[in-house]
């Protein structure tokens, strides 16, 4: 269904009373919703969503789940989206009711009540749905139902049009996330972007469905792009597609639509159902259900989790475990991942408090919801670049002449992020429609880098400077030796040798574009072939100079141009320009 169509309806579809019928089962015992329609028949699996398996044992428990938006209509028909609800569920003892139906024959009666929108809107859903819950419970009389009526009009006033990105966030559990999973976060956030079959297993259904929520929305944008999630069939997103031609630095809707995201992780085979019933198991095991991210609180699922999982998540002792084979090369964490990750750990852990908040009083912005989302919106930004430069590097079947490469960048920065899950994503269908709607050198504009800048050690000074010295024998010895004379010393001799490896580059970088020159003009004299080399140095080094003399964004390679106005496109630089040349 389309934004427009969407916000003129408003967000708010309906909500309803779901409540366990000794006999039936749960059941929809009474809907309001727009137009006026019941529409407690269209959705058999949402009394089992809303009030899940185990949620008896809690006093107030609460649920977030997806629904197809008519499952009547094949998925592939036109309008066919994504709905998201949420519900909250208590009980009471019969003897405490001041009206008891005839039908009630058990000591206590379980009920919750459900929103359901077009929008995952469940932050500031939740806490008018407590409060209305607690009160529709403690007036003993299920049967007066003015309070439920309220709840829908004030919500339909509430969210008539589209909210923002930031509303969405309302309500997440990043800090949560970080503190109980460390850096294992980090390796859920990887692997679902390489589409594989995500099982949380939890006994407390809302921290279950927040934790699923928390990480869906580290991918930037994806959290307002959800509406091909409720089913594998559903693939209306690529469609409304188109690859950006031009960016607006100071925009970071332009600049996020140009790195091609969000990532649509839910795309066709997928499906993202926080909590899943039993009742849904079919729809795990079907041909058409490729990969998932879902939630359960029934063991039945963890006894068999080798069938339902590629990877189990269990947050009621914070473990995951990778189940196939197949994951665990290219979900394993290389040294700038863990450095990274474990530097949000401790600053999220520094700004701790064991309370329900779960804030300090010393937290300002380091360690903070917003600073943990902006730490990942720049690692993965960084890493969809390297994963371009690595396919520029491999189109050339060999290691490209230097003044091809990015002066700030050394090597193969894709090594960084781990080469190996590089190449699992590049069989999943997110990267194809990256790669299909981006441009493929993008890193012309984010630098292919990894978010990790710490100190330097040894070890780094060791690899770094063997990725440089590769080709150039002379100096290796050199660095050898020097290397033996102790790590006291590293630094010094670490800044004489790169003078050193910088001029030898630079003397290969003339030789190799003399060679160029000369199969290019065969018939050409030597004078031709040197002035030839002249005009290329010499355009090369007033594009060093200029882009030196720029001011760039964090994280924004320097060859964006900006006018007065504020808008902002990527420029085709000399370099970009001999790289079409030569290919």
């Amino acid at each position: 269904m389309s934004s427009s169509n969407q916000s003129s309806e408003g967000l708010i579809v309906g909500v309803c009373v779901v409540g366990f019928h000794h006999t039936r089962g749960p059941e929809v015992e009474y809907w309001i919703g727009e137009n006026g329609l019941d529409q407690s028949s269209r959705w058999p699996n949402l009394p089992f969503q809303s009030l899940p398996d185990g949620s008896h044992s809690h006093e107030e428990d609460y649920s977030y789940f997806t629904l197809l938006s008519d499952p009547s209509k094949p998925d592939s028909e036109p309008g066919q989206t994504t709905y998201f609800g949420i519900s909250c569920n208590r009980q009471i003892k019969t003897t405490e009711l001041v009206v008891k139906a005839a039908d009630v024959t058990r000591s206590t009666v379980q009920k919750s009540v459900v929103v359901v929108a077009r929008k995952p809107i469940f932050g500031p859903i939740r806490e008018k749905l407590a409060v209305v819950t607690r009160a529709y419970f403690l007036q003993a009389n299920f049967e007066d139902r003015t309070i439920i009526n309220t709840l829908y009009e004030n919500l339909v006033q509430l969210f008539q049009n589209d909210i923002s990105e930031t509303d969405l966030y309302n309500g997440m559990t990043i800090r949560e996330l970080v503190h109980r999973f460390k850096h294992k976060i980090l390796t859920l956030f990887k692997a679902l972007i390489l589409e594989p079959r995500i099982l949380f297993f939890g006994s407390n259904t809302e921290l279950l469905c927040s934790s699923q929520f928390s990480l869906v929305s580290l991918i930037p944008g994806l959290i307002q792009h959800l509406d091909d999630s409720a089913s594998p069939g559903l693939h209306s997103y690529e469609s409304t597609l188109k690859k950006s031609t031009s960016l607006k630095s100071s925009d970071r809707a332009s600049l996020l639509a140009f790195m091609g995201l969000p990532l649509q992780v839910f795309g066709k085979g997928g499906l993202f159902n926080p909590y899943t019933p039993l009742q849904q198991l079919e729809t795990l095991t079907s041909a058409s259900t490729k990969f998932y991210l879902i939630g359960s609180t029934n063991s039945l699922l963890l006894s068999q989790k080798s069938k339902f999982a590629d990877i189990l998540v269990n947050v009621d002792d914070n473990s995951v475990e990778i189940l196939n084979p197949a994951f665990e090369q290219p979900l394993h964490l290389t040294t700038c991942d863990r450095k990274w990750i474990d530097s949000i750990v401790e600053a999220v852990h520094n700004t701790w408090a064991d309370d329900k908040s779960g804030y300090s009083e010393s937290v300002v912005f380091l360690g903070s919801e917003d600073y943990i989302r902006w730490q990942f919106e720049d690692y993965l930004m960084g890493l969809l670049s390297a994963v371009k430069y690595d396919g520029f590097l491999q189109r050339y079947g060999g290691p490209p002449s230097p003044e091809l490469l990015l002066p700030t960048i050394e090597g193969n920065p894709a090594l960084d992020f781990n080469i190996d899950w590089v190449e699992k994503w590049k069989s999943t269908n997110n990267y194809r429609i990256f790669q299909q709607y981006t441009d493929e050198e993008l890193f012309d504009v984010i630098l292919p880098k990894h978010i990790y800048d710490g100190t330097i050690s040894l070890e780094d000074v060791q690899r770094k400077v063997a990725q440089q010295m590769h080709n150039l024998a002379p100096a290796r010895d050199a660095i050898a030796k020097t290397f033996v004379s102790g790590s006291q010393r590293v630094s010094t001799a670490f800044g004489n040798f790169w003078s050193e490896i910088e001029n030898m580059r630079e003397k290969e970088r003339v030789r190799r574009l003399q060679r160029k020159a000369e199969l290019e003009v065969p018939n050409s004299g030597t004078s031709s072939v040197s002035a030839a080399g002249k005009e290329l140095d010499a355009a090369i080094t007033n594009e060093e100079n200029s882009q030196a003399n720029s001011t760039t964004p964090v994280g924004l390679s320097p060859k964006i141009s900006e006018s007065s106005s504020g808008s902002s496109t990527p420029t085709i630089s000399t370099k970009r320009a001999q790289r079409k040349l030569l290919l």
